[in-house]
């Protein structure tokens, strides 16, 4: 049986389309839009080619579809829309399940678990009416225990603080996390944001712009302005995009970000029973490393699963999961998101003769690859199958070696970031604990946790000594094999791991584009497939 999980728009200006097709109990396809349209969260567009890419790496068509899965269940009118979408495009609409998004979003981190049971919470700004909600998960049952009303929502605070210290909202709260511990928390922001005597959050609306109340969710709000006033009560004034960055914007960032950790700790503590050992995590908030890296360290829970496509994308996932699981289907522990498409080594080297670059072939990429990093290059490492979700896990991978402090400002030039923003490794599996002591498997890197010897990886640890690993097991990936060269080499067990892309620009799809990244950039070298392009004799 084949299920497509779809997330997209018709009309609105959701964020993030993307597919996942499932056969049985397996995924065998899924991709972003944004990856093809070139275009960063691709907001307003259906997942043309998302879809597309889904069907051909299966061989079917749209005809061989069982059920289509579609994480919205309550716009008016979508339904008839929605189909003559499907036959226009696609020559076939197939029979339509509407998911609740906040189940989508539970069911793309606890179906893909592997857990026979779960607390599992998600939190965003808001889908379907919610912000934040609670499940309880047995076998491949997902019982609603808690829905939190918009704007009563910890992504909603997280993107107003957002566009308040000058940033994008819907685009930089990452960039907030990242600034935060250059500061001290404060002032307090409980008269924002706070949680009340159940747990749960409570957001201070008489302080938003009243058009978000009115417009939401069909202008999203980074389209509008999202504060009452420039100066709100107990705030300094707002800072202005492109203004200096000042002590206490980096102070402010502080104490949002610990005012997000608490209002999710909260949550979880508030619906978390004594038999629980179990966490799983989604939505948008969820991909705020450095909350889940503390509910990894304090939270008591022997194993935490946080979906590795946290944000509406991952919501695809998540309704293909539910559908399929409600016709019987289980699903082993999701262990990669390389799940896009792939180039053959004939379409690379068409590629390369056609841009007419010299390169050279090498039966052992991942060896030559290290072999540059030792040297101190800067890599572009394009390989294999492409992720699925936010982060570059080794198959579409701008890497370096991250014990040389300067890394981190060369990178930071090469990606056109701003200095202040933290980096991470992938590290060996089994030398994780020599870096962070005792640490959950991050094989999506999504924990930011504190080290206990930062030298080998100085350039991704960031200021206050804390990192995001990405743990690489034994699995016999080129990439793993990479690390294991480079520490052979070195002694250093990792690689400083970012995406291959730079400022607005969606992580690197194509060879066309990962050669565009090499000589617009100033990387050393791609390594793609089995080829190698340096810039020396150029």
């Amino acid at each position: 049986m084949y299920v497509l999980g779809i997330h997209g728009n018709l009309g609105r200006s959701e964020r993030d389309p993307a597919a996942v097709l499932v056969r049985g109990g397996e995924i065998v396809a899924a991709a972003e839009e944004e990856r093809f349209v070139r275009y960063k969260h691709a907001v307003g567009l259906m997942p043309d080619h998302a879809i597309g890419y889904c069907l051909r790496e299966a061989g079917i068509s749209m005809r061989d579809v069982d059920h289509v899965a579609f994480p919205r269940a309550t716009w008016a009118d979508f339904d008839p829309r929605f189909a003559a979408y499907l036959w226009y495009t696609f020559g076939h609409a197939p029979p339509v399940t509407y998911v609740e998004h906040h189940l989508a979003h539970a069911a793309s981190a606890y179906l893909a678990s592997g857990f026979d049971s779960a607390l599992v919470v998600t939190a965003d700004q808001a889908g379907d009416g919610t912000s934040c909600a609670v499940f309880r998960g047995d076998g491949t049952t997902l019982t609603p225990v808690e829905a939190v009303p918009f704007p009563h929502s910890l992504g909603l605070f997280a993107a107003f603080m957002t566009q308040y210290l000058g940033f994008r909202s819907n685009h930089d709260e990452y960039k907030v996390m990242g600034l935060a511990p250059h500061g001290i928390p404060r002032p307090d922001l409980s008269h924002l944001l706070f949680s009340d005597a159940t747990g749960l959050p409570r957001f201070e609306e008489a302080l938003l712009h009243p058009e978000v109340l009115r417009r939401h969710p069909v202008f999203h709000t980074d389209q509008l302005p999202m504060f009452a006033a420039d100066t709100l009560p107990g705030l300094p004034p707002r800072r202005l995009p492109g203004a200096p960055l000042l002590e206490v914007h980096k102070d402010l960032a502080a104490a949002t970000q610990h005012t997000i950790e608490q209002g999710l700790a909260a949550l979880v503590d508030a619906h978390r029973r004594l038999d629980d050992v179990r966490l799983c995590l989604a939505g948008g908030v969820a991909e705020n490393s450095v909350a889940i890296g503390k509910l990894a360290q304090v939270g008591g829970f022997d194993d935490i699963f946080v979906a590795p496509a946290c944000g509406d994308a991952g919501t695809a996932l998540g309704a293909a999961l539910v559908v399929a699981a409600g016709h019987g289907h289980r699903f082993d522990r999701l262990t990669t998101t390389t799940l896009g498409p792939a180039w053959s080594e004939q379409q690379i080297t068409q590629t390369l003769r056609e841009v007419g670059v010299r390169y050279t072939t090498t039966d052992d990429p991942a060896a030559v690859a290290a072999r540059l990093l030792a040297e101190e290059k800067i890599v572009a490492w394009f390989q294999g199958r492409m992720e699925f979700g936010p982060r570059a896990l080794g198959a579409r991978s701008l890497l370096a070696d991250p014990s040389r402090p300067a890394t981190r400002t060369r990178v930071n030039r090469i990606k056109r970031r701003e200095q202040f923003r933290p980096f991470g490794p992938s590290v060996l599996a089994e030398h994780m604990s020599a870096l962070f002591g005792p640490a959950p498997a991050a094989p999506f890197m999504s924990f930011t946790l504190p080290t206990i010897d930062a030298a080998p990886i100085v350039a991704a640890t960031h200021i206050d000594a804390t990192s995001r690993p990405q743990t690489v097991e034994e699995d016999g990936s080129a990439y793993r094999r990479l690390i294991e060269v480079f520490h052979d080499r070195t002694g250093v067990p990792g690689v400083l791991n970012t995406s291959l892309n730079s400022g607005w620009e969606p992580i690197v799809a194509t060879p066309e584009q990962a050669l565009a990244f090499l000589y617009s950039s100033d990387a050393d070298a791609l390594v793609i497939g089995h080829h190698v392009v340096t810039k020396e004799g150029r």
